[in-house]
């Protein structure tokens, strides 16, 4: 990465909203990364991405994108949103090219943006169902499988979780909300309606043990106290429904064990 131009990224809206927190310390990572804050940002610098930090509805005007837009007419923009925000897209349609993706996607989606920003895969101008069938072609599947443990308190739920195991190449068991989890699972998911569920301190329990293994948290929408409650007891990432699978993929299977994914169908996921 060493010899890789330098990623100029510029990051708009309220960095001191709590749900922004992992935000640059996630951009502090790549050595190839220069952000810059909208107030200290120089004019004269075309940026490859532009962030949006939305921490609540309406916060950035066409007006305000169109600005940016000028100054680098070829950087990838994407607004992450707050929790307030999950209705904007129904109220308040985006303007076009613009990606979206939530506050709590953010640690995990970042890294992909930041690889493609300035050499992406599709135009910036098209559809999430194109944006979604270009991800899906660079998919990675295990190669040496493996069982996930899930936990779910439904049959549709836990089904949902196991055809997304079985397409990555990887087998899913239903277990027992009061069962530990196995030391053999290379992976444990908890499907939830919410923590404000009584079952999740049940949940939780299995979370916290011990294991060095992924642990996803799998939500309805997920809230800032999910998030606190979730990182309390050791979880690795959050996921909203619907959820997708190039992030399932990515936070499941170690970057050693993998093989390229051929296009499958994702019913279920977005």
């Amino acid at each position: 990465m060493g010899n890789e131009p330098a990623i100029e990224v510029l990051i708009l809206g309220d960095l001191q909203a709590a749900e922004f927190s992992c935000l640059l310390p996630t951009l502090g990572k790549y050595a190839t990364v220069r952000w810059h804050p909208a107030e200290v940002a120089d004019d004269h610098t075309h940026f490859d991405l532009v962030l949006l930090c939305a921490s609540k509805p309406g916060q950035f005007t066409e007006a305000d994108i169109e600005t940016a837009r000028r100054q680098s007419p070829l950087a990838r923009f994407v607004q992450i949103h707050g929790p307030w925000c999950y209705g904007e897209a129904r109220t308040w349609p985006l303007p076009p090219a613009i990606e979206r993706i939530a506050w709590y996607e953010a640690s995990y989606r970042l890294p992909a943006l930041i690889r493609s920003a300035n050499r992406p895969n599709i135009p910036v101008t098209s559809s999430p169902q194109e944006q979604a069938l270009a991800a899906i072609r660079e998919m990675p599947r295990s190669e040496s499988g493996g069982e996930v443990g899930i936990y779910a308190l439904s049959a549709a739920d836990f089904g949902l979780w196991e055809s997304a195991c079985r397409a990555l190449g990887l087998s899913a068991t239903w277990a027992n909300l009061d069962t530990p989890p196995d030391s053999q699972w290379v992976g444990l998911v908890a499907m939830l309606p919410g923590t404000d569920r009584a079952e999740f301190a049940t949940v939780a329990a299995a979370l916290n043990a011990p294991g060095d293994v992924p642990k996803l948290l799998c939500v309805g929408s997920p809230t800032w106290e999910d998030w606190q409650k979730g990182h309390s007891c050791g979880v690795t990432a959050i996921l909203g429904q619907p959820f997708s699978l190039a992030d399932v993929a990515q936070l499941l299977i170690p970057q050693g064990d993998c093989g390229i994914l051929p296009l499958v169908n994702r019913a279920g996921n977005r």
